[in-house]
């Protein structure tokens, strides 16, 4: 009796131990900045690629993916499927410069959203 009661008190404080030890962290990305207004002019060659000059290529030069430097980001960018300008929050690209992506931390808010404005407005190489 003694040993059942034994087994069931440690069956029991080993499980509740199990299902508290868990922790999860939900990283929710922020939501996508509002439409742009009519007539957002975002040039790569004035607005985006300063970006990737300033703090993407140290490590993104031409022997990685995407390759960001100048005369080449743009291509690379859209070849490789990191953007997809119908559905701007769904680009890679985005997504990984965005609050939770991979590439988060390198980059300010404000530069994220000059990103994504440059998607939305179609991704133009100009």
């Amino acid at each position: 009796m003694k040993k059942k009661l034994l087994q069931l008190i440690l069956s029991t404080g080993t499980l509740l131990l199990l299902l508290t030890a868990c922790e999860y962290d939900f990283i929710e990305p922020t939501p996508p900045p509002p439409v742009p207004p009519a007539g957002d002019t975002i040039s790569f060659s004035q607005d985006i690629q300063p970006i990737f000059t300033a703090k993407c290529v140290s490590c993104h030069p031409a022997v990685y993916k995407p390759d960001l430097t100048v005369g080449k980001a743009y291509s690379a960018l859209v070849s490789g499927g990191y953007v997809v300008d119908s559905i701007p929050a769904s680009s890679s690209l985005y997504t990984k410069v965005n609050t939770g992506g991979s590439m988060a931390t390198y980059i300010s808010t404000e530069q994220v959203n000059l990103i994504y404005r440059w998607i939305y407005a179609g991704a133009k190489n100009d």
